[in-house]
């Protein structure tokens, strides 16, 4: 979008081509409120319908510490809902996808906008079940032992807020998959980029899954060798 704009500012393209900044989508009231419906970690309630994508999203939520690995909410809901860093009701949720949909509405119609920020949903869905499977593999050396529980941790859990500070290099590598390579898909996928949703976000997700599950495997084979 950036790109036509500069055409069109360079005189490349006509005056009268739709050529929106990051403000005329972001900003439109012109304050620097800028809030979506999925919020910066794309997580929301209530929970997704579909079953898989529910557990996903619970498995989610317990490495964020908003949920504990019994599933039960935590003190960090009270902080999600005074940052307003998600939406947490229907009704929130609804009112940031239809204001969306009306500012994309003046360069497209509805339909088409709607379908685009659907196609978006499915993107953090199917990152979302990558991220899920990499947070098991973790907690499962956890329960099984193989890890112990830092003392800076509240639960025998992986922690995605530890962010950097994350104490052993396979949960470095799930703190990027989380913080930087899924929100690269999801956001590749609402700015209508799929070039970077894929080669920056998906693909690397992908990779880092497998080396999650590589890392994890030599770590139970180095607990078995000692035993």
């Amino acid at each position: 979008m950036r790109g036509r704009y500069l055409l069109k500012q360079n005189g490349v393209l006509p005056e009268t081509t739709a050529a929106p900044t990051c403000q005329t989508c972001h900003m439109p009231d012109g304050d620097h409120e800028n809030r979506t419906a999925w919020g910066f970690l794309a997580v929301r309630l209530p929970l997704p319908e579909d079953p898989q994508w529910k557990a996903d999203q619970v498995t989610i939520l317990q490495a964020l510490g908003v949920l504990d690995p019994a599933g039960n909410p935590t003190g960090r809901l009270d902080v999600v809902k005074a940052g307003q860093v998600a939406r947490l009701d229907q009704e929130s949720f609804d009112k940031e996808r239809n204001k969306m949909v009306g500012v994309c509405s003046d360069c497209h119609s509805e339909n088409f906008a709607k379908k685009h920020l659907a196609a978006g949903d499915d993107m953090i869905r199917e990152a979302d079940h990558l991220l899920a499977e990499a947070i098991r593999v973790i907690a499962g050396l956890y329960q099984d032992g193989i890890l112990e529980k830092p003392a800076s941790y509240t639960y025998a859990f992986p922690d995605l807020l530890t962010f950097h500070d994350a104490p052993r290099v396979i949960e470095q590598r799930l703190f990027e998959m989380h913080l930087k390579h899924r929100m690269r898909a999801f956001q590749g996928a609402f700015h209508a980029n799929p070039d970077y949703t894929n080669w920056y976000g998906w693909s690397e997700m992908l990779r880092d899954l497998t080396e999650i599950k590589e890392r994890a495997a030599e770590l139970r084979e180095k607990k078995a060798a000692k035993q």
